[in-house]
């Protein structure tokens, strides 16, 4: 039921009460005038009779008492008049046998007898007194002071009750005018100024909850006008936040651009819209080459800084229609809707590529970044969400590998190459358990005698159907998976458990130089050192923690707290790699290394390229000036050998010297090193080799 109904019928019920109580009252008063009227007849009538019958009663005259009782039977609303003595003996027998109540009473259905004996006149007066319709008066007939007798009389209320009942129908019948016109009248105003404005609100808060934001029209200042003026208010503050939710969910918040929940939305649009109009159009994954290094030496506010400025430069190479998010970090989504042809998104990716290498002057430093872009068009490479954002991201990851191209576009051949990459992820969570790793030593010696002073530790996975799996395959595969814990882990403590089988032989396998991860150093690196030095019983100066330049650029301190604390302990430290990475000589200062290794790629080139020797010679006066040792990995020829011995490169290694061997292997070149060391111009490549 509606509110104005509700309404209506409460007033109404009100009203109606509220009128009939008012009837009730207006018709008891009545009443009681009107038996107030009938008693006051009565009482004339009988004072009238009671001074005509004092002589007829104390004369016995029957005949003349019948006649005063005739007289007043035959008055108006006179239902009996009888006459009685003290001791309430009927004097008189005259009754209206035409009265239907006499019959009655009488139990009679014909007429009566108008005379009555005593006795039975005196029945009859107690019934007729005694019905409802009948009231009873009663006047006594005095004569000198002595009371001869009592008139009684009893008067018919029929009159009373037509009356009452006349008057009863015509009240209601006022009184339901009333009500109805009060009703409607109440109704109209209740409708316009309280159920309109209502109603109003009513279809605006409907609105509402169908995202229309519609404002309520104020035409007052009572109540229901500040009603209204706080529901718009309401509503504008609605409206402002479900765009503030709208924005947040839907746009990355640094570049102002859609984010991937918005990026999905528009590609699920464009599919329907491509598919409908046969059309085709290019998905792009973005990934920035270098932005780890600016973020990590520069800060993240700078490499918030940079994204920004790189997402506007991306968007200033590209139509309106087309489409720019962010999926995270430092990827992008480029959507290319309307192409004709493949050449137009190569041409696109090619002006995107020349945005994002744009200098930018962030923090008083110029900072140039460059990308790989991953290509997949529709429907040629995929025609739902899920196919076209993988197989964009597999060409972009394909664009990233060392000596592609930046510009990639997906073929089917990466799929066979991403499930290959899966089926080793799956491989390599079994490994430990399996037993597929081994490791593998390759030998390094002193510069100036050929003497052995160590070995460098390296990984090998021995696939039980592709063979020997190199390193820079399955780590990565590793690092992104999270096992390169638990093999890093595995590595440590197997090199510190051959250690001690080799010195409880009594060969001298010197130090152990073993790849620490950037994880690893931030798991508990200085509890694990200690448990393999204590469960094998090993000096610190036998183990020797290899450290690549790029994990320095995570966390300065904590980096140096922990290498610190390693160090102070006796471990040797060195940096692996150097010159590949982007760390500054600021880093060999701050950290405590023991040892530099350069690169092979400087190594290579050296005895061909003038500035690769100047370059090498410079890294080797300024480790030597900082008190460093020098090793060059990577020699291959006698002429590197000499080369190098003549910079005055402190360590060797490299192939010329001695591939990795295994642990059968290096241990049989221990032993025969223990018993024929010879000088560089003698034996050592055939004592290693032969």
């Amino acid at each position: 039921m509606r509110l104005a109904s509700k309404f209506i019928l409460i007033v109404a019920g009100i009203l109606s009460v509220t009128l009939a109580l008012n009837a009730y009252y207006v018709l008891q008063s009545q009443n009681r005038l009107l038996e107030q009227q009938l008693e006051e007849r009565g009482r004339v009538l009988g004072h009238l009779i009671a001074l005509i019958s004092p002589e007829a009663i104390l004369g016995l005259d029957f005949l003349s008492l019948d006649g005063y009782a005739r007289e007043v039977s035959r008055q108006r609303d006179v239902v009996y008049g009888v006459i009685v003595d003290n001791d309430d003996q009927p004097l008189t027998s005259y009754v209206n046998g035409d009265d239907a109540r006499i019959r009655r009473g009488l139990g009679v259905d014909g007429p009566a007898p108008d005379h009555l004996p005593p006795p039975r006149m005196q029945k009859l007066i107690k019934r007729l007194a005694a019905l409802p319709d009948v009231m009873p008066v009663e006047f006594p007939i005095v004569h000198d002071g002595h009371q001869l007798g009592r008139l009684r009389v009893g008067i018919s209320r029929a009159e009373l009750v037509a009356q009452a009942r006349e008057q009863m129908v015509q009240q209601f019948a006022i009184y339901a005018i009333i009500i109805l016109f009060l009703s409607a009248a109440i109704y109209l105003v209740f409708k316009y100024s309280v159920m309109h404005p209502v109603k109003r609100l009513i279809e605006v808060s409907q609105d509402l909850g169908r995202g229309e934001f519609t404002l309520v029209p104020v035409g007052s200042r009572d109540e229901l006008g500040r009603l209204g003026e706080t529901f718009n208010a309401m509503t504008l503050e609605i409206q402002r936040e479900q765009a503030k939710l709208h924005y947040q969910a839907n746009y990355d918040p640094l570049t102002a651009q859609p984010n991937r929940m918005l990026a999905v939305e528009r590609l699920q649009q464009e599919i329907r819209s491509a598919h409908r109009q046969q059309q085709r159009f290019a998905l792009m994954f973005i990934d920035l080459d270098d932005f780890k290094i600016v973020n990590d030496t520069m800060g993240h506010a700078v490499g918030d800084q940079l994204l920004a400025h790189v997402s506007a430069h991306i968007r200033s190479r590209l139509r309106e229609e087309d489409t720019l998010a962010r999926l995270g970090g430092d990827e992008f989504l480029v959507l290319l809707p309307r192409l004709s042809q493949p050449n137009e998104a190569r041409e696109v990716a090619r002006r995107l590529l020349e945005a994002v290498s744009e200098p930018v002057s962030l923090d008083g430093h110029e900072v140039v970044v460059h990308c790989s872009i991953g290509i997949a068009l529709y429907p040629d490479d995929g025609d739902t969400v899920e196919s076209l954002m993988a197989n964009a991201d597999n060409a972009m990851y394909q664009a990233k590998k060392p000596g592609r191209p930046p510009i990639c576009f997906f073929t089917a051949e990466m799929n066979a190459q991403m499930r290959e990459r899966l089926q080793l992820e799956q491989e390599l969570n079994k490994v430990l358990a399996r037993g597929g790793l081994q490791l593998a030593f390759q030998p390094i010696f002193r510069a100036d005698d050929g003497a052995y002073v160590g070995a460098e530790v390296l990984l090998r996975w021995n696939h039980p159907e592709q063979g020997f799996i190199s390193p820079a395959t399955f780590i990565p595969l590793a690092e992104s998976t999270g096992q390169i814990v638990a093999i890093g882990k595995w590595v440590l403590r197997e090199a510190g458990r051959q250690l001690r089988s080799w010195l409880d032989t009594g060969l001298g396998p010197g130090y152990l130089a073993v790849n620490i991860s950037r994880v690893q150093l931030r798991e508990d690196l200085e509890q694990l050192v200690h448990e393999v030095l204590e469960d094998n019983r090993l000096s610190p100066q036998t183990l020797e923690l290899e450290i690549t330049e790029n994990i320095l650029l995570d966390d300065h301190q904590q980096i140096n707290d922990v290498l610190g604390r390693l160090h102070g302990r006796g471990l040797r430290l060195s940096l692996d790699d150097f010159g590949t990475g982007y760390s500054s000589l600021s880093y060999l200062r701050r950290f405590s290394f023991d040892t530099l290794k350069i690169d092979r790629s400087f190594v290579s080139p050296l005895c061909e390229d003038l500035e690769a020797a100047a370059l090498v010679r410079a890294i080797v006066a300024m480790a030597h000036s900082l008190s460093l040792k020098v090793i060059a990995e990577g020699v291959e020829s006698r002429a590197q050998l000499e080369f190098l011995k003549g910079l005055g490169c402190d360590y060797l290694q490299g192939y010329l010297l001695s591939h990795p061997l295994d642990a059968d292997h290096f241990t049989a070149f221990l032993s025969r090193i223990a018993h024929e060391p010879a000088p560089w111009g003698d034996c050592p490549l055939s004592l290693i080799h032969g």
